[in-house]
Protein backbone atom coordinates (compact mmCIF):
# COMPACT_ATOMS: atom_id res chain seq x y z
CA UNK A 1 0.00 0.00 0.00
CA UNK A 2 1.56 3.44 -1.17
CA UNK A 3 1.50 6.19 1.44
CA UNK A 4 -1.13 8.04 -0.54
CA UNK A 5 -3.27 5.10 0.45
CA UNK A 6 -2.04 4.71 3.97
CA UNK A 7 -2.68 8.27 4.34
CA UNK A 8 -6.40 7.96 3.82
CA UNK A 9 -7.06 4.96 6.23
CA UNK A 10 -5.14 7.54 9.27
CA UNK A 11 -6.78 9.81 11.01
CA UNK A 12 -4.94 13.44 11.66
CA UNK A 13 -3.32 13.21 15.28
CA UNK A 14 -5.36 15.48 17.51
CA UNK A 15 -3.13 18.43 17.60
CA UNK A 16 -3.23 18.93 13.49
CA UNK A 17 -7.11 19.79 14.74
CA UNK A 18 -5.69 22.04 17.64
CA UNK A 19 -3.16 24.00 15.99
CA UNK A 20 -5.34 24.84 12.85
CA UNK A 21 -7.80 26.11 15.27
CA UNK A 22 -4.87 27.88 17.22
CA UNK A 23 -3.18 29.23 13.92
CA UNK A 24 -6.20 30.03 12.02
CA UNK A 25 -7.45 32.45 14.57
CA UNK A 26 -3.41 33.95 15.67
CA UNK A 27 -2.67 34.15 11.91
CA UNK A 28 -5.77 36.36 11.13
CA UNK A 29 -4.91 38.56 14.12
CA UNK A 30 -0.87 39.01 12.97
CA UNK A 31 -2.58 39.69 9.49
CA UNK A 32 -4.39 42.51 10.70
CA UNK A 33 -1.20 44.16 13.33
CA UNK A 34 1.30 44.01 10.13
CA UNK A 35 -1.36 44.98 7.96
CA UNK A 36 -1.83 48.09 9.77
CA UNK A 37 2.11 48.57 10.21
CA UNK A 38 2.46 48.30 6.07
CA UNK A 39 -0.51 51.32 6.12
CA UNK A 40 1.07 53.25 9.11
CA UNK A 41 4.52 53.60 7.55
CA UNK A 42 3.41 53.26 3.89
CA UNK A 43 5.38 50.65 2.58
CA UNK A 44 4.76 48.90 -0.85
CA UNK A 45 0.88 47.70 -1.58
CA UNK A 46 2.41 44.64 -2.78
CA UNK A 47 2.99 43.36 0.61
CA UNK A 48 -0.57 43.01 1.44
CA UNK A 49 -0.94 39.84 -0.89
CA UNK A 50 2.27 38.38 0.75
CA UNK A 51 0.90 39.26 3.64
CA UNK A 52 -2.28 37.56 2.97
CA UNK A 53 -0.47 34.61 1.44
CA UNK A 54 1.45 33.75 4.56
CA UNK A 55 -1.06 34.75 7.53
CA UNK A 56 -4.52 33.63 6.00
CA UNK A 57 -3.79 31.03 3.41
CA UNK A 58 -0.16 29.74 4.84
CA UNK A 59 -2.47 28.17 8.20
CA UNK A 60 -4.99 26.12 5.72
CA UNK A 61 -2.07 25.28 3.45
CA UNK A 62 -0.15 23.82 6.80
CA UNK A 63 -3.39 22.12 7.88
CA UNK A 64 -3.82 20.17 4.61
CA UNK A 65 -0.29 19.05 4.41
CA UNK A 66 0.07 17.59 7.74
CA UNK A 67 -3.61 16.13 7.57
CA UNK A 68 -2.62 14.13 4.19
CA UNK A 69 0.63 13.11 5.67
CA UNK A 70 1.33 9.41 6.69
CA UNK A 71 2.40 11.10 9.80
CA UNK A 72 0.53 14.09 10.58
CA UNK A 73 2.47 15.02 14.07
CA UNK A 74 5.75 14.84 12.55
CA UNK A 75 4.65 17.15 9.44
CA UNK A 76 2.75 19.55 11.72
CA UNK A 77 5.93 20.12 14.21
CA UNK A 78 7.21 21.06 10.95
CA UNK A 79 4.53 23.58 9.65
CA UNK A 80 5.72 24.99 13.03
CA UNK A 81 9.03 25.53 12.41
CA UNK A 82 8.05 27.00 8.72
CA UNK A 83 6.13 29.53 11.00
CA UNK A 84 9.48 30.81 12.63
CA UNK A 85 10.85 30.57 9.28
CA UNK A 86 7.87 32.90 7.76
CA UNK A 87 8.05 34.87 10.74
CA UNK A 88 11.63 35.80 10.37
CA UNK A 89 10.98 36.81 6.95
CA UNK A 90 8.61 39.15 7.70
CA UNK A 91 10.66 40.60 10.78
CA UNK A 92 13.56 41.19 8.75
CA UNK A 93 11.59 42.46 5.50
CA UNK A 94 9.88 45.13 7.84
CA UNK A 95 12.55 46.54 9.56
CA UNK A 96 13.19 44.88 13.12
CA UNK A 97 9.50 46.74 14.18
CA UNK A 98 10.12 46.29 18.13
CA UNK A 99 6.31 44.83 18.76
CA UNK A 100 6.15 42.84 15.88
CA UNK A 101 9.33 41.26 15.89
CA UNK A 102 8.32 40.72 19.59
CA UNK A 103 4.53 39.04 19.21
CA UNK A 104 5.77 36.79 16.39
CA UNK A 105 8.99 35.76 17.88
CA UNK A 106 7.36 35.16 21.61
CA UNK A 107 3.86 33.03 19.75
CA UNK A 108 6.28 30.61 17.67
CA UNK A 109 8.78 30.09 20.79
CA UNK A 110 5.75 29.60 22.84
CA UNK A 111 4.14 26.72 19.89
CA UNK A 112 7.31 24.79 19.75
CA UNK A 113 7.79 24.70 23.39
CA UNK A 114 4.15 23.17 24.40
CA UNK A 115 5.20 20.27 22.49
CA UNK A 116 8.93 19.71 22.62
CA UNK A 117 10.24 22.06 25.66
CA UNK A 118 13.86 23.53 25.83
CA UNK A 119 14.11 21.71 21.95
CA UNK A 120 11.32 23.25 20.40
CA UNK A 121 13.18 26.87 21.78
CA UNK A 122 15.84 26.23 20.42
CA UNK A 123 13.88 25.15 17.29
CA UNK A 124 11.92 28.18 16.89
CA UNK A 125 15.17 30.45 17.05
CA UNK A 126 16.86 28.88 14.53
CA UNK A 127 13.41 29.11 12.19
CA UNK A 128 13.65 32.55 13.19
CA UNK A 129 17.19 33.27 12.39
CA UNK A 130 16.64 30.98 9.07
CA UNK A 131 13.72 33.74 8.44
CA UNK A 132 15.53 36.63 9.14
CA UNK A 133 18.75 35.71 6.63
CA UNK A 134 16.44 34.99 4.34
CA UNK A 135 14.31 38.19 4.90
CA UNK A 136 17.36 40.61 4.71
CA UNK A 137 18.77 38.32 1.30
CA UNK A 138 15.54 39.67 -0.01
CA UNK A 139 14.57 42.78 1.12
CA UNK A 140 17.77 44.13 2.53
CA UNK A 141 19.03 45.51 5.60
CA UNK A 142 17.52 48.29 7.74
CA UNK A 143 16.45 49.20 11.19
CA UNK A 144 12.70 50.26 11.89
CA UNK A 145 11.97 49.89 15.15
CA UNK A 146 8.82 51.90 15.60
CA UNK A 147 4.95 51.54 15.51
CA UNK A 148 2.42 53.74 15.29
CA UNK A 149 0.13 53.57 18.55
CA UNK A 150 -2.64 51.65 16.75
CA UNK A 151 -0.40 48.89 15.42
CA UNK A 152 1.10 48.76 19.25
CA UNK A 153 -2.05 48.22 20.48
CA UNK A 154 -3.03 45.61 18.32
CA UNK A 155 0.35 44.04 18.79
CA UNK A 156 -0.01 43.98 22.61
CA UNK A 157 -4.10 42.30 22.19
CA UNK A 158 -2.90 40.12 19.43
CA UNK A 159 -0.02 38.33 21.87
CA UNK A 160 -2.37 38.70 24.97
CA UNK A 161 -5.19 37.11 22.84
CA UNK A 162 -2.70 34.22 21.34
CA UNK A 163 -1.42 33.04 24.86
CA UNK A 164 -5.22 33.13 26.45
CA UNK A 165 -5.77 31.34 23.24
CA UNK A 166 -2.89 28.73 24.09
CA UNK A 167 -3.84 28.74 27.59
CA UNK A 168 -7.48 28.14 27.41
CA UNK A 169 -7.04 25.05 24.45
CA UNK A 170 -4.35 23.69 27.22
CA UNK A 171 -7.41 23.90 29.82
CA UNK A 172 -10.14 22.20 27.67
CA UNK A 173 -7.59 19.35 26.60
CA UNK A 174 -6.47 19.01 30.76
CA UNK A 175 -10.19 18.54 30.94
CA UNK A 176 -10.74 16.07 28.67
CA UNK A 177 -8.15 14.55 29.48
CA UNK A 178 -8.71 14.39 32.99
CA UNK A 179 -12.41 12.83 32.00
CA UNK A 180 -10.66 10.40 29.83
CA UNK A 181 -8.64 9.34 33.00
CA UNK A 182 -11.67 8.94 35.21
CA UNK A 183 -13.61 7.23 32.55
CA UNK A 184 -11.15 4.95 32.21
CA UNK A 185 -10.99 4.27 35.72
CA UNK A 186 -14.23 3.72 36.14
CA UNK A 187 -13.94 1.48 33.86
CA UNK A 188 -10.92 -0.56 35.48
CA UNK A 189 -13.22 -0.48 38.36
CA UNK A 190 -16.15 -2.05 36.52
CA UNK A 191 -13.98 -4.26 35.14
CA UNK A 192 -12.52 -5.67 38.15
CA UNK A 193 -16.02 -6.05 39.34
CA UNK A 194 -16.46 -8.16 36.37
CA UNK A 195 -13.84 -10.41 37.23
CA UNK A 196 -14.23 -10.71 40.92
CA UNK A 197 -17.64 -11.01 40.32
CA UNK A 198 -16.76 -14.01 37.25
CA UNK A 199 -14.12 -15.33 39.93
CA UNK A 200 -17.02 -15.74 42.51
CA UNK A 201 -19.64 -17.41 39.97
CA UNK A 202 -17.01 -19.68 39.42
CA UNK A 203 -16.34 -20.44 42.78
CA UNK A 204 -19.90 -21.46 43.21
CA UNK A 205 -20.01 -23.21 40.20
CA UNK A 206 -17.05 -25.24 41.52
CA UNK A 207 -18.66 -25.67 45.06
CA UNK A 208 -22.38 -27.01 42.86
CA UNK A 209 -20.07 -29.53 41.17
CA UNK A 210 -18.78 -30.53 44.33
CA UNK A 211 -22.14 -30.45 46.20
CA UNK A 212 -24.91 -33.36 46.12
CA UNK A 213 -28.47 -31.48 45.31
CA UNK A 214 -30.92 -33.23 47.64
CA UNK A 215 -28.47 -32.70 50.98
CA UNK A 216 -25.57 -29.87 50.07
CA UNK A 217 -23.40 -32.46 51.16
CA UNK A 218 -20.12 -32.96 49.47
CA UNK A 219 -20.21 -35.65 46.12
CA UNK A 220 -18.60 -38.77 45.34
CA UNK A 221 -16.91 -36.52 42.67
CA UNK A 222 -15.13 -34.69 45.29
CA UNK A 223 -14.48 -37.20 47.78
CA UNK A 224 -12.38 -38.95 44.82
CA UNK A 225 -10.60 -35.62 44.55
CA UNK A 226 -10.26 -35.45 48.31
CA UNK A 227 -9.59 -38.26 49.80
CA UNK A 228 -6.39 -38.87 48.32
CA UNK A 229 -5.18 -35.84 49.28
CA UNK A 230 -6.09 -36.04 52.92
CA UNK A 231 -4.38 -39.44 53.10
CA UNK A 232 -1.54 -37.91 52.05
CA UNK A 233 -1.66 -35.34 54.01
CA UNK A 234 -2.13 -37.77 57.10
CA UNK A 235 0.77 -39.60 56.18
CA UNK A 236 3.08 -37.30 55.85
CA UNK A 237 2.11 -35.90 59.37
CA UNK A 238 2.01 -39.19 60.90
CA UNK A 239 -1.67 -39.10 61.69
CA UNK A 240 -3.98 -41.62 61.10
CA UNK A 241 -7.11 -41.31 59.10
CA UNK A 242 -10.45 -43.33 59.46
CA UNK A 243 -13.45 -43.71 57.21
CA UNK A 244 -17.13 -44.28 58.78
CA UNK A 245 -19.64 -45.58 55.75
CA UNK A 246 -23.19 -45.19 56.53
CA UNK A 247 -26.19 -46.79 55.24
CA UNK A 248 -29.76 -46.72 56.16
CA UNK A 249 -31.43 -49.38 57.23
CA UNK A 250 -34.65 -50.61 55.63
CA UNK A 251 -34.93 -47.51 53.58
CA UNK A 252 -36.24 -49.37 50.67
CA UNK A 253 -39.30 -49.82 52.91
CA UNK A 254 -39.58 -46.35 53.35
CA UNK A 255 -39.78 -44.97 50.06
CA UNK A 256 -42.05 -48.21 49.42
CA UNK A 257 -45.09 -47.08 52.45
CA UNK A 258 -43.94 -43.11 52.38
CA UNK A 259 -43.37 -41.87 49.07
CA UNK A 260 -39.90 -41.17 47.62
CA UNK A 261 -40.29 -37.44 49.31
CA UNK A 262 -40.65 -38.99 52.26
CA UNK A 263 -37.06 -40.65 51.73
CA UNK A 264 -35.67 -37.77 50.39
CA UNK A 265 -37.03 -36.30 53.95
CA UNK A 266 -35.54 -38.86 56.00
CA UNK A 267 -32.02 -38.73 54.01
CA UNK A 268 -31.97 -34.77 54.97
CA UNK A 269 -32.74 -35.49 58.57
CA UNK A 270 -29.29 -38.10 58.51
CA UNK A 271 -27.21 -35.37 56.40
CA UNK A 272 -28.11 -33.10 59.14
CA UNK A 273 -27.13 -34.84 61.80
CA UNK A 274 -23.73 -35.83 60.65
CA UNK A 275 -22.79 -32.26 59.35
CA UNK A 276 -23.93 -31.19 63.08
CA UNK A 277 -21.56 -33.63 64.57
CA UNK A 278 -19.18 -33.28 62.39
CA UNK A 279 -15.50 -31.27 62.89
CA UNK A 280 -14.55 -28.38 60.54
CA UNK A 281 -11.98 -30.93 59.03
CA UNK A 282 -13.91 -33.66 58.35
CA UNK A 283 -15.48 -34.35 55.20
CA UNK A 284 -18.65 -35.37 54.72
CA UNK A 285 -20.67 -37.06 51.29
CA UNK A 286 -23.53 -38.71 50.24
CA UNK A 287 -21.90 -41.78 48.98
CA UNK A 288 -24.75 -42.62 47.02
CA UNK A 289 -28.44 -43.09 47.12
CA UNK A 290 -28.92 -43.81 51.26
CA UNK A 291 -25.15 -44.32 51.78
CA UNK A 292 -22.95 -41.80 53.34
CA UNK A 293 -19.30 -41.57 53.76
CA UNK A 294 -17.28 -39.56 56.37
CA UNK A 295 -13.47 -38.93 56.15
CA UNK A 296 -12.28 -38.34 59.41
CA UNK A 297 -8.46 -36.59 59.52
CA UNK A 298 -6.03 -36.99 62.44
CA UNK A 299 -8.97 -39.82 64.24
CA UNK A 300 -7.71 -43.33 65.27
CA UNK A 301 -9.97 -46.12 65.21
CA UNK A 302 -11.55 -46.27 68.23
CA UNK A 303 -12.42 -42.38 68.33
CA UNK A 304 -14.07 -43.12 64.25
CA UNK A 305 -15.71 -45.68 66.13
CA UNK A 306 -17.29 -43.44 69.17
CA UNK A 307 -18.41 -41.10 66.62
CA UNK A 308 -19.64 -43.58 64.22
CA UNK A 309 -22.07 -44.97 67.64
CA UNK A 310 -22.63 -41.30 68.49
CA UNK A 311 -23.97 -40.94 64.87
CA UNK A 312 -26.36 -43.82 64.84
CA UNK A 313 -27.53 -43.18 68.98
CA UNK A 314 -28.57 -39.34 67.67
CA UNK A 315 -30.57 -40.56 64.39
CA UNK A 316 -31.90 -43.36 66.32
CA UNK A 317 -33.45 -40.78 69.03
CA UNK A 318 -34.68 -38.67 66.47
CA UNK A 319 -38.46 -39.08 65.67
CA UNK A 320 -39.60 -37.97 62.06
CA UNK A 321 -42.97 -36.92 61.36
CA UNK A 322 -43.93 -37.96 58.37
CA UNK A 323 -47.96 -37.25 57.21
CA UNK A 324 -48.95 -37.07 60.61
CA UNK A 325 -47.22 -40.28 61.50
CA UNK A 326 -44.11 -40.44 63.89
CA UNK A 327 -41.54 -42.29 62.22
CA UNK A 328 -37.82 -43.48 63.41
CA UNK A 329 -35.05 -44.69 60.96
CA UNK A 330 -31.79 -46.66 62.03
CA UNK A 331 -28.44 -46.54 60.29
CA UNK A 332 -26.06 -48.74 60.42
CA UNK A 333 -22.22 -48.20 59.94
CA UNK A 334 -18.67 -49.74 58.83
CA UNK A 335 -15.59 -48.05 60.42
CA UNK A 336 -11.94 -48.43 59.18
CA UNK A 337 -8.50 -47.17 59.76
CA UNK A 338 -5.07 -46.35 58.00
CA UNK A 339 -2.05 -45.28 59.67
CA UNK A 340 0.24 -46.20 57.18
CA UNK A 341 0.20 -45.99 53.23
CA UNK A 342 -2.63 -47.53 51.62
CA UNK A 343 -5.17 -47.04 48.37
CA UNK A 344 -7.98 -44.98 49.00
CA UNK A 345 -10.17 -47.38 47.41
CA UNK A 346 -8.53 -50.07 49.66
CA UNK A 347 -9.78 -48.40 52.51
CA UNK A 348 -13.01 -47.73 51.55
CA UNK A 349 -13.21 -51.35 50.60
CA UNK A 350 -12.61 -51.96 54.18
CA UNK A 351 -15.07 -49.85 55.49
CA UNK A 352 -17.59 -51.37 52.84
CA UNK A 353 -16.88 -54.92 54.73
CA UNK A 354 -17.30 -53.39 58.15
CA UNK A 355 -20.62 -52.09 57.12
CA UNK A 356 -21.41 -55.52 55.70
CA UNK A 357 -21.03 -57.42 58.88
CA UNK A 358 -23.12 -54.73 60.64
CA UNK A 359 -26.08 -55.55 58.21
CA UNK A 360 -25.73 -59.30 58.57
CA UNK A 361 -25.41 -58.39 62.54
CA UNK A 362 -28.91 -57.11 62.51
CA UNK A 363 -28.42 -53.91 61.61
CA UNK A 364 -28.77 -50.17 63.41
CA UNK A 365 -24.73 -50.95 65.22
CA UNK A 366 -21.37 -49.76 64.24
CA UNK A 367 -18.40 -52.78 63.10
CA UNK A 368 -14.63 -51.90 62.54
CA UNK A 369 -12.75 -53.80 60.07
CA UNK A 370 -8.84 -54.14 61.64
CA UNK A 371 -5.79 -53.21 59.05
CA UNK A 372 -5.55 -55.98 56.13
CA UNK A 373 -2.44 -57.99 56.79
CA UNK A 374 -0.53 -56.63 54.17
CA UNK A 375 -1.20 -53.00 56.26
CA UNK A 376 -0.67 -55.18 59.38
CA UNK A 377 2.37 -56.11 58.70
CA UNK A 378 3.75 -52.48 57.67
CA UNK A 379 2.52 -51.45 60.48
Amino acid sequence: MSAKQISHHLQPHWVVHMNRRIRSQSFAVAFLILATHVFFTELSPWLYPALAFSFLLWPQLAYLRARKSVNSMYSEFNNLIIDSVIFGMWISGLGYPVWIAFILSISIAVNLMVFRGPQGLMQALAGLAAGIVTGSLFAGLRFMPDTHWITTTLAISGISFHLLLVSYIAFTRNEVLHQSRKQQQLIEKELKQQIEENRLLQEQLQEQANRDPLTGLYNRRYLDDSLHREMARCLRQGEPLSLVLIDLDHFKKVNDEYGHSAGDYVINQLAAILTSLSRASDIVCRFGGEEFLVVLPGTGLEAAVARAEEYRRMFEETTMTIEGINLTVTLSAGVACSSREVLPHDLIRQADQALYRAKESGRNRVCSQAPSTDQAQKA
